[in-house]
């Protein structure tokens, strides 16, 4: 791909902090494990796990996959939402009896035929040899390349290892990314990602693209969609700015912003894999369980005001990011950061556009990130749930793009071109991927994982935030952004003020 430097990505570079969702099965729950027939063998195994607990497909967390390809189609179970580990080096995660076979403690054992089996998972050897991988899913080796296929190399975590489908926090333990939705470990620390998806559930439809460009893309300058498909934008016009909001059905609604301070990016706190935590039938857990507790922040919405020269965003009162607030009448579009005058070299070539603050973005757990505040590389946090602010870093360049990819992480674009892996629990960064371009935004995917990033040259960087693989996915029609809809959708959506111009998509992929 013209224009890109590919460089490796370090491994267990970052920090911690995620919160995990168990699940509220009895420990007589029993979760039933349906198998496929291959070539080598059919199996149908009913497995128990120590502590009753079952994933979103219907299996327990410790996933018994002896030579058997697990269905993911039916969900049964509850997930861990942030992929913490489900289970802790030293502690047995399941328990499976049979006549010959003793106990099948481990994750990767089950009792088939009497037998105590081990499936590729975990190994410290490659049990597949030079010409296939180890399928994290199904724990059978595969073509490389083979559909409903998840491998990779593991990553060294402190006393861990951290297989396919898991990152290292930086701190000693793996959490779960896109496509999977919780971790599972042998006693000895092996871990790998479990409740993966291998296709993209949809659960939502985007709003048509007629209401698209309707009224709702009327000076459009920023684009994002909510885990139930709704699109928010913010506006940059002659003129009183808004926050609009676009439900599938067509519903519009809209906020003045202050004066005529202009808006620049939305952002919107949403989920970062596929697999959700769900709750067990009655007839799995043994008895009446209430429903998980949503998690509170899914669905905020954060702005940005732009700070340029003669934008007016610093003068009194002086604005920076906002967040919206239904319920306070008097001041929906709450101030949560001052921002102070910055400027920059791109990524739009236009004095209102690469001003000011950029990079708007959430993390975990109602914290939101931004860059260039109060001055150009700095990048500051809001924690909504303590009411606090902070530094949390300070890049070697202007910030212009950002998305979170785990629990922990937080991929950074910066003036030039910069990719950076941030961890925003122990401040580490690892450069990804230089670009050479600027960068106007990214999107990360939560069924692949993979993130998109726009650039200034109009091409589109599909790209894997922890190897570092990249390529081209497609051109933009003009000088715009790029957001991921939970429907499996990438949308362009042009800069107005710069270039006039309509919404359009592409089809992302819907199998692994």
């Amino acid at each position: 791909m013209s224009g890109l430097v590919l460089l490796p990505a370090a491994c267990g570079d970052d920090g911690s902090g995620s919160e995990s969702l168990s699940a509220t099965a009895s420990a007589s729950a029993t979760a039933t494990v349906t198998t496929t027939a291959t070539a080598s063998a059919s199996a149908s195994a009913t497995e128990t796990a120590s502590d009753g607990s079952a994933t979103e497909d219907g299996t327990s967390t410790t996933e018994a996959s002896a030579s058997a390809t697990m269905s993911t189609s039916d969900p049964t179970g509850q997930a861990t939402e942030t992929g913490v580990d489900t289970t802790t080096a030293g502690e047995s995660s399941s328990t499976t009896e049979g006549v010959g076979c003793g106990a099948c403690d481990q994750p990767n054992q089950s009792c088939v035929d009497d037998v105590c089996v081990e499936s590729c998972q975990g190994q410290d050897d490659d049990p597949c040899g030079p010409d296939q991988v180890c399928d994290v899913i199904s724990g059978e080796c595969k073509d490389a390349g083979a559909l409903c296929t998840l491998a990779g190399e593991a990553t060294v975590c402190g006393e861990r290892s951290c297989g396919a489908g898991t990152t290292c926090d930086g701190e000693g333990q793996c959490l779960a990314i896109a496509p999977c939705a919780a971790v599972v470990c042998t006693d000895g620390g092996d871990c790998w990602g479990t409740a993966c998806s291998c296709t993209r559930a949809k659960e939502c439809e985007d709003p048509s693209d007629e209401l698209l460009n309707g009224p709702f893309s009327a000076m459009i300058a920023g684009l994002d969609f909510a885990d139930d498909c709704t699109a928010w934008m913010v506006t940059l016009r002659d003129g009183v700015d808004y926050l609009r909001r676009l439900r599938p059905d067509g519903e519009l609604t809209e906020w003045p912003g202050v004066s005529n301070l202009d808006m620049g990016e939305v952002k919107v706190l949403r989920r970062l894999t596929i697999p959700q935590a769900k709750l067990p039938p009655d007839d799995l857990a043994g008895e009446s369980v209430e429903p998980p507790l949503p998690v509170e922040g899914y669905g905020e919405v954060a702005l940005s005001y732009i700070c340029c020269a003669n934008c007016g965003c610093a003068l009194d009162p002086p604005q920076g990011v906002a967040r919206l607030d239904e319920e306070n009448m008097d001041d929906p579009l709450a101030l949560v950061i001052t921002a102070t005058t910055t400027d920059g070299k791109g990524p739009f070539m236009s004095i209102l556009f690469d001003a000011g603050p950029q990079g708007l973005t959430w993390g975990e757990d109602r914290v939101f990130y931004v860059g260039n505040t109060t001055a150009n590389g700095e990048f500051n946090a809001a924690d909504l749930e303590k009411g606090t602010q902070e530094l949390v870093n300070t890049f070697d360049e202007r910030v212009t793009a950002a998305a979170p990819i785990s629990p922990v992480h937080l991929l950074v674009g910066l003036e030039g071109g910069g990719l950076l892996r941030f961890n925003v629990n122990t401040q580490e960064t690892v450069l990804v991927l230089d670009v050479d371009a600027g960068i106007t935004s990214l999107s990360h995917d939560k069924f692949t994982g993979l993130v998109y990033a726009g650039l200034s040259t109009l091409e589109i960087v599909e790209l894997d935030p922890f190897s570092g693989e990249a390529s081209t996915f497609a051109m933009m029609p003009g000088k715009g952004r790029v957001a991921v809809s939970p429907s499996g959708r990438l949308w362009f959506m042009p800069v107005k003020y710069i270039q006039p111009g309509e919404l359009s998509a592409w089809d992302l992929a819907d199998e692994l």
